[in-house]
């Protein structure tokens, strides 16, 4: 299970969750660009059991799995 916890400069929140084991870069993608991308805010990445997964930053989860599938980055 993991959850995607996004606040944005004007407090509001917005908390995404997924069932699957990790992430898929395809998903982290679609939520990158349809709630990140191009807004003032700070996106969260946590995969549970938190005490076995630190948080990370949306993006850099996304790199992680891009280089983990490409072996290379992609733009966004």
């Amino acid at each position: 299970m993991w959850k995607i916890k996004i606040e944005y400069d004007d407090k509001s929140r917005l908390t995404l969750t997924g069932k699957h084991k990790d992430i898929p870069l395809r998903l982290a993608v679609k939520y990158h660009k349809e709630y990140v991308s191009g807004r003032r805010c700070r996106a969260v990445y946590q995969r549970y059991p938190k005490k076995n997964y630190p948080e990370m930053d949306l993006f850099d989860k996304i790199d992680e799995l891009q280089m983990a599938e490409f072996g290379y980055k992609l733009e966004l």
